[in-house]
């Protein structure tokens, strides 16, 4: 894993065999646990408050579960979930 500081919250990134959102790490409320373990894209609020940002950006080589081949960016504070072929699909805005 890797703990990167930005801003005022941290972004945990890791594998997510270990940590994930039903396994958080110690965060803070709009702290952001990044991983792509399941290959599935998501974008949502978790945690007992809802107050922790859960991320995958799935995966360009082998989605699971007929997901799309997609990948992340990090944009003018906005994380953007696209497919491979540019597609945009979802977007959250800090």
């Amino acid at each position: 894993y890797a703990v990167l500081p930005m801003e005022d919250r941290i972004i945990f990134a890791t594998h997510g065999h270990i940590y994930n959102e039903d396994h958080l790490p110690a965060l803070c409320p709009g702290d952001i646990l990044l991983h792509g373990h399941t290959h599935i894209k998501e974008m949502r609020w978790v945690g007992d408050n809802h107050d922790i940002l859960y991320l995958n950006p799935g995966s360009l080589s082998l989605p699971k579960d007929d997901d799309r081949h997609s990948y992340m960016i990090w944009e003018d504070r906005t994380f953007i979930i696209k497919e491979l072929d540019g597609t945009h699909v979802s977007e959250i805005t800090l």
